[in-house]
């Protein structure tokens, strides 16, 4: 396997208003004559009002079955097999799912993320869950997204709890990444370029404060952000791009809280302040800045808020992440201790 592999996805991104309204152009400018439909239950009546008049009683609709699980890919590879295209209406597992269909049947996907919890619509990996909704897999693509068309009233209508998922899981790009595109890499011009993609995410996110007063300019280059340039990070820097403790701890909160009440990104972002705990006196200033922001924006401090609060879930938690196996995190944090970490849970227990 090479060093290192760029990956450049997707061949079109649309963040604009309206933008649906122009999607049988779109497909007819891609050769689509056959699509077919995924959605949800939930999002079908909301994505109604921004397509053309009939749009999707002009074509077939399958409901998602609601976790990116093999058993689901498979069964929609199966039923998708005689369609020229697939359009994903939905949040990051149905397009996760979505993105693995297309890649199994090699036709092309349109991806139109409906809440901006993630980065989902554009990345070229998908995360595979097990029925108990624990992390099981990530599933590498063969090929680019081929086109993401982003509706900003959608996005900005979501949950509140589902936009704070996109800016928690954003900025930890930046307090993860730091980690990985260290200094001594930037004589590299693509470890540069990640390096200032995670600095852009840092940036942008900590410019929203309030998110009932934001400007049409500002919730543009929020969502720009969220999606185009946080997905970037892992295409360009491949392996630099990883996750460390801060997605380390929302794994082991999602197998230990399989119902969780917290969304991804609220979850991650609790982590990034746990893993910059975990570094110690250098981060200070970090640790700061990361309790300063969440508390304006209403971003998780404490493990109480994600209903982790007995000695035996702490405990869960810190033998979850010191796995030996993971080597995400031992390749940024070697031999991390139990204690260490156990220690560095208690601060934030609330």
């Amino acid at each position: 396997m090479p060093e290192k592999t760029i990956r450049m996805s997707p061949a079109e991104y649309i963040n604009e208003k309206g933008i649906l309204k122009q999607l049988p152009q779109l497909l007819e400018r891609h050769g689509v004559k056959n699509p077919v439909v995924l959605t949800d239950e939930t999002v079908y009546p909301i994505i109604e009002e921004y397509l053309p008049d009939g749009f999707l009683k002009r074509y077939p609709v399958e409901f998602f079955g609601g976790y990116c699980t093999f058993e689901e890919i498979e069964r929609l590879t199966k039923k998708f097999q005689n369609y020229d295209a697939l359009l994903a209406f939905g949040g990051g597992q149905l397009i996760d799912t979505a993105k693995v269909v297309s890649d199994n049947l090699t036709i092309p996907i349109f991806n139109s993320q409906t809440v901006p919890s993630n980065c989902a619509a554009i990345t070229t990996k998908s995360i595979i869950y097990s029925a108990e909704h624990e992390k099981i897999a990530n599933v590498r693509h063969k090929k680019a997204v081929d086109v993401v068309l982003l509706e900003p009233d959608i996005l900005i209508n979501a949950p509140k709890e589902y936009i704070l998922s996109g800016i928690g899981d954003t900025l930890a790009k930046y307090y993860e990444i730091r980690r990985r595109i260290t200094n001594d890499k930037l004589d590299s011009v693509t470890s540069r370029i990640g390096r200032f993609f995670i600095e852009l995410c840092r940036e942008e996110i900590l410019k929203i404060t309030d998110l009932e007063e934001i400007s049409e300019k500002d919730l543009i280059n929020l969502f720009d952000t969220i999606f185009l340039v946080a997905a970037s990070v892992d295409g360009i820097s491949d392996l630099d791009g990883r996750s460390v403790l801060a997605h380390a701890f929302y794994n082991a909160y999602v197998k230990i809280q399989p119902h969780y009440k917290k969304t991804h990104g609220e979850a991650v972002a609790l982590g990034s302040l746990f893993q910059i705990i975990i570094e110690g006196e250098e981060s200070e200033h970090l640790r700061q800045e990361i309790e300063s922001y969440h508390r304006a924006i209403g971003l998780p401090l404490t493990l109480r808020e994600l209903d982790l609060t007995a000695d035996s879930e702490l405990d869960e938690l810190a033998a979850y992440i010191t796995r030996k196996s993971d080597v995400r995190v031992q390749s940024v944090f070697p031999d991390l201790e139990l204690d260490r970490v156990r220690l560095a849970l208690e601060e934030i227990r609330g």
